[in-house]
């Protein structure tokens, strides 16, 4: 076995993720996709690489905590916005695994605003017509979000190892980085 990354000490197998990228190369987007050996396809592997963690680390923490969701809130479908908030990584695996906004729900279920901060947004972001421009479940869905992105984040760095040639995309160390300022 090849490994890709360790949660917690267990494996996520390169084949995995070779899996993963044969079923988006196998869908009719595929042409979309940069070539497999080039700085790009290396990067878009990192990517589904990150996309498989995350699954993980969700997955593992929602069979564990699964007694506290008795009674929590389910969570929607994420917006666009939503999306662009997490980030690609988590929003594909969002939408590809139900451990994700399970877990999001889990961690995030007692997130609340307290009503004098609602007001006083609502008071920052009043419209010329007295309206506001974010309504209380938009402002609370925000937290929950920022709260999860928190948790998940603090969960990778405690609980993931990455091998060589499967690090952060957005790792500026890793040879194939292509952010630049």
């Amino acid at each position: 076995m090849r490994v890709a990354a360790w949660v917690d000490g267990n494996p996520i197998d390169v084949a995995e993720v070779e899996d993963r990228l044969a079923r988006l190369r196998a869908n009719d987007r595929a042409g979309s996709l940069p070539v497999a050996d080039s700085r790009e396809g290396r990067q878009l592997r990192r990517w589904v690489a990150q996309v498989l963690v995350v699954e993980r680390i969700c997955a593992d923490f929602s069979e564990l905590d699964a007694t506290s969701s008795h009674g929590a809130r389910s969570w929607r479908r994420l917006s666009r916005a939503d999306a662009a908030a997490l980030g690609s990584i988590v929003a594909a695996a969002w939408t590809g695994n139900p451990a994700v906004p399970r877990t999001a729900t889990m961690v995030t279920n007692d997130v609340s605003i307290p009503d004098e901060r609602l007001q006083r947004a609502a008071e920052l972001t009043a419209t010329d017509d007295g309206g506001a421009a974010w309504s209380s479940d938009q402002l609370l869905t925000s937290a929950r979000l920022e709260a999860f992105a928190r948790w998940l984040a603090r969960a990778t760095h405690e609980r993931v190892r990455l091998e060589e040639g499967y690090e952060h995309p957005g790792d500026a160390a890793q040879p194939d980085n292509l952010h630049e300022h």
